[in-house]
């Protein structure tokens, strides 16, 4: 879970007020993050971004997700290929 154990430190010393909140400063300015506290009580802040729900379906389908990055490292390395004009479908009624 932990990506690297390069750590530095941001404030020395910090309180929470009567609500339980801490402030860390700048460093975590409209982020979002996912918090996990261990047995010693050490708290760990894990940015986290939000994504549309209808968006979520590419991050859950490993398939999926594969063959996007695949087609993302093609169109950045100019591998890719003109398919010509899909006008003529504009208008075709789909069924569902």
């Amino acid at each position: 879970m932990i990506e690297n154990q390069n750590f530095r430190l941001v404030r020395d010393a910090v309180k929470t007020d009567d609500r339980g909140r801490l402030t860390v400063g700048a460093v975590a300015k409209t982020k979002s993050y996912r918090v996990f506290i261990n047995e010693a009580g050490q708290i760990l802040l894990d940015p986290v971004v939000n994504i549309p729900e209808r968006e979520l379906w590419i991050w859950q389908n490993s398939q999926a997700s594969s063959s996007l990055e695949r087609g993302i490292q093609q169109a950045s390395s100019g591998e890719v290929h003109e398919l010509g004009s899909f006008a003529q479908y504009a208008d075709l009624e789909i069924d569902d």
